[in-house]
């Protein structure tokens, strides 16, 4: 996982968690512990604006619905 929409994805096919192991290292690289808390908090802000267009306020209520299928 890479970005807060990737994580809003996995949520919706019905995971439990992810894991941001790249993004974690490529944070921890550049900027060591604080890198990784920006990193962090940029994949959380992410995930709350994807929420958001989604018209879902909570993580526990997301739903295969919010997908686009081809």
């Amino acid at each position: 996982m890479r970005t807060g929409q990737d994580v809003l994805k996995a949520l919706a096919l019905g995971a439990k968690g992810c894991l941001v192991g790249k993004a974690f290292l490529y944070a921890l690289a550049a900027k060591g512990e604080a890198g990784v808390a920006l990193m962090l908090d940029i994949i959380r802000k992410e995930l709350a604006v994807s929420l958001a267009l989604t018209g879902a306020n909570d993580v526990r209520r997301v739903t295969a619905e919010i997908l686009v299928r081809r």
